[in-house]
């Protein structure tokens, strides 16, 4: 009976130790890597490299519907900003990075603005091909396969959002 009651209590510490250690990564800042191809303050050089890296590499381009923005750099359109496009309701313009909310990582090409990830010089247009997370088999692979076409091409650790994004 005593160790049965020692082993279910030792369950419970587990199970809630692990809650809140969850609870704890949710709403941060993870560590992640960026693979940048290109930066640009060029809008239309990066759009002409995201284009051909999506070719030369075989990976799907997704602008993810953003638009050079004189004022912020990126921004959805009116619509999505505005929430009648399927987002919460933000002012126009508006830009989420790559990756935010979710943290997940990512292998397609796409433009994004420097500007919003910590530890990139701000004001460029930065030609992406994917996020990893920081020092792993999976970020060596990604970069040396970005560099056997690109060999510019760099990783850089920045932090990407983790949770809610109201």
């Amino acid at each position: 009976m005593k160790t049965s009651i020692t082993v279910t209590l030792c369950c419970l510490l587990a199970l809630v130790s692990n809650y809140s250690f969850a609870q704890a990564k949710w709403n941060s800042e993870v560590p992640k890597q960026i693979i940048i191809v290109k930066s640009t303050k060029d809008y239309n050089d990066a759009l002409t490299t995201a284009k051909e890296a999506a070719k030369r590499l075989n990976k799907k381009l997704d602008l993810r519907g953003l638009s050079p923005n004189a004022k912020i750099g990126l921004s959805m359109s009116q619509a999505d900003c505005n929430g009648t496009g399927g987002s919460d309701s933000k002012d126009y313009p508006c830009y989420e990075a790559r990756g935010d909310g979710n943290a997940t990582n990512d292998d397609y090409i796409s433009i994004e603005y420097s500007s919003v990830y910590k530890g990139l010089t701000k004001g460029y247009y930065i030609v992406v091909a994917g996020i990893t997370d920081v020092k792993s088999s999976e970020a060596d692979k990604l970069l040396a396969q970005v560099k056997k076409v690109y060999n510019d091409a760099y990783g850089k650790r920045t932090m990407i959002w983790y949770g809610d994004m109201n």
